[in-house]
């Protein structure tokens, strides 16, 4: 047995042997590793592929070539790769065969409407010259519909192919707007949420003009949440979407109630009432009631779209009494500078567009303005004036012109001598009526009227006040209004310049003022007065959040030139500036948002101290 095992062991043993030899023979060794067919691609590349698969000197097996044909391939420039062995002297010579990919000659977009050709073809990594290759042509669909979204646009690369003559086309499908829905409306129409849209079925869907759409929509005041979505289109939804604007109403009806007491005017009360969403159609009526010492009504109507052209009506009737001011200069002097001044009347405005972002205005105005009981006392010089009765200053007869008094000596006076110099008292604000028509043209590029981020809006309005319309007065008015919008990120800087002059002879009551609030800050309620205005603001609004927003301002501006009438001939008033000069005002504040609308007030610094201002909505 042991004979026997050992035999078996032997043959064995002499197999394994001769099987190894067999197959170390059947293993040449690498000689030489050559690159055949290639033309655009270098051979350097192609051979530091497979370096670490077939190096000379170490045998060549068919695993290790399978392995150098994948390697080739991954490249992805070729359409074929095949590996062959050629016998040397002691060795083979491997040899790689390619097949080079076409060759792109030029590069084309198709379907591109807002993006230009050549915008697209920096954006991408294939270039004429290029081998083609679908891993970099895969990148350069994303690359293009990444940069439509950038642009605020929605597109999908359909297609990228390559023809026979080496031309590679990227075919473009731009998003449209397939239609437009309105949802969460209770009481308001969709169609006056639309109207406020320059957005329209079959326009090409761009993020920009519905961001700005959205802001319209909110800036209406009707509601308090405005969102969006965008789901696929029905007919096409692999390219087109439908815009879905979602909405939650706001209450727009308001009533107040106050009571109030001062010494000046005992008890008042106060009642007003405002509806911003009448009827759903976004029509705004309001109306205010003051009794007690000081009795005024005020009524409004508005609607901002009258016709499909977006014409705009509103209509104001006012039985007012409103506390004024009036700072003399150094030849008037007054007990106080402050007076009641009651407009009664009423006016009406339409607003037509005649061109996009162009409208005219017209105006037509009619209110009778108290005279004042606020006096101021002059002294006439020789020569200039009348001088009548106590009645006569009120109204009566003028009939003793004052003297020039040559030859009175001041030692040696008569009967019947007038002293000089003569005193006299008048109303400086003497009232009268104003019928009036005034014609603008508007040209408004803001994004958002109530509140813009971006645009401008300039305003060229003449009005013209006569007896040919049935006033008392006499006067032409031209005023130019021009105000822009720059977004800083999140934030604005806004601009306004307003300069203005009067023709004929315009009453106290209708001159250009600035001081307050919405001019001048930093400086009292109409503190300068004059036929001439120039004035220029700018600031800074910092947002802060949904609600709050923080402002820095600075103003320079002045209402000079002109002389003024009383009841009392040749008393007249002179404004505070004969020339410009540029008054300053500096300052900061806040604005807030709140149930009742935007509030507004403001700390500013001026030439004569410093002054607070509290009002509603944007300066400008």
């Amino acid at each position: 047995m042991k004979s026997i095992a050992k035999i078996a062991a032997g043959i064995v043993l002499t197999a394994l042997i001769c099987t190894g030899a067999w197959g170390q023979a059947d293993r040449p060794l690498i000689g030489e590793v050559v690159v055949e067919g290639n033309d655009f691609v270098a051979r350097e590349p192609i051979l530091g592929a497979v370096a670490d698969v077939l190096k000379v000197g170490e045998e060549y097996t068919e695993t290790k070539g399978a392995e150098a044909i994948r390697l080739v391939e991954r490249m992805g420039y070729f359409d074929d790769v095949t590996l062959s062995t050629e016998q040397m002297d002691q060795a083979v010579r491997v040899i790689i065969t390619v097949v080079e990919k076409q060759r792109i000659d030029q590069v084309l977009f198709a379907g591109n409407t807002v993006i230009s050709d050549q915008e697209l073809a920096a954006e991408i990594i294939s270039q004429p010259g290029h081998i083609y290759d679908e891993r970099a042509i895969a990148r350069d669909v994303r690359r293009i519909e990444e940069f439509y979204e950038a642009r605020g646009y929605i597109a999908k690369v359909s297609e990228a192919r390559l023809d026979e003559f080496g031309a590679l086309t990227f075919v473009m499908e731009e998003a449209r707007i397939e239609d437009i829905v309105v949802d969460g409306l209770g009481r308001t129409e969709p169609w006056v949420v639309k109207r406020e849209m320059e957005l329209e079925p079959g326009e090409l869907f761009q993020q920009k003009e519905v961001s700005t759409a959205i802001r319209r929509i909110y800036a209406m005041g009707l509601f308090e949440e405005v969102e969006t979505e965008l789901r696929p289109g029905v007919e096409n939804p692999l390219r087109d979407v439908i815009l879905v604007i979602q909405l939650k109403e706001a209450k727009t009806g308001r009533a107040a109630f106050a009571l109030g007491w001062s010494s000046l005017d005992s008890l008042v009360v106060m009642l007003s009432a405002e509806e911003r969403n009448l009827r759903g159609q976004g029509e705004r009526a309001s109306v205010s009631l003051e009794l007690g010492g000081r009795e005024s009504y005020e009524l409004s109507f508005s609607d901002p779209y009258l016709d499909s052209k977006g014409t705009t009506f509103e209509i104001n009737l006012y039985d007012t009494q409103r506390r004024r001011q009036f700072i003399g200069g150094a030849a008037i002097s007054t007990a106080d500078n402050e007076f009641d001044e009651r407009r009664t009347g009423g006016d009406f405005t339409i607003i037509t567009p005649i061109a996009d972002r162009r409208s005219v205005s017209m105006t037509v105005r009619s209110v009778e303005v108290s005279s004042s009981a606020l006096q101021g006392t002059t002294v006439l010089p020789p020569g200039v004036g009348v001088i009548g009765t106590a009645q006569g200053l009120s109204g009566g007869n003028f009939d003793n012109p004052v003297p020039t008094n040559p030859g009175l000596g001041p030692d040696n006076p008569e009967p019947g001598d007038t002293s000089l110099p003569v005193e006299v008292a008048a109303p400086l604000h003497p009232g009268g009526r104003v019928n009036s028509l005034k014609l603008g043209v508007i040209d408004d590029t803001r994004d958002v009227r109530a509140n813009p981020r971006s645009g401008a809006v300039t305003s060229l309005t003449y009005e013209q006040a006569g007896s040919l319309l049935g006033g008392s007065t006499e006067f032409g008015k031209f005023t130019l209004d021009y105000r822009r919008y720059f977004a800083v990120g999140e934030d604005v800087v806004a601009v306004r310049f307003m300069g203005g002059t009067t023709f004929g002879d315009p009453p106290l009551f209708e001159s250009f003022t600035v001081g307050g609030a919405n001019t001048l800050r930093g400086y009292e309620p109409d503190r300068y007065r004059g036929e001439t205005l120039i004035l220029g603001n700018a600031e800074y609004r910092k947002r802060i959040n949904d609600s709050l927003t923080a402002v820095a301002f600075l103003d320079v501006g002045d209402a000079y030139g002109g002389t003024f009438r009383t009841v009392v001939p040749g008393f007249q008033i002179q404004a505070d500036d004969q020339n410009f000069q540029p008054h300053v005002g500096v300052g900061a504040g806040v604005r807030v948002i709140t149930p009742i609308g935007p509030i507004r007030l403001d700390f500013g610094f001026g030439e004569e101290g410093s002054q607070a201002h509290f009002s509603f909505g944007n300066t400008f």
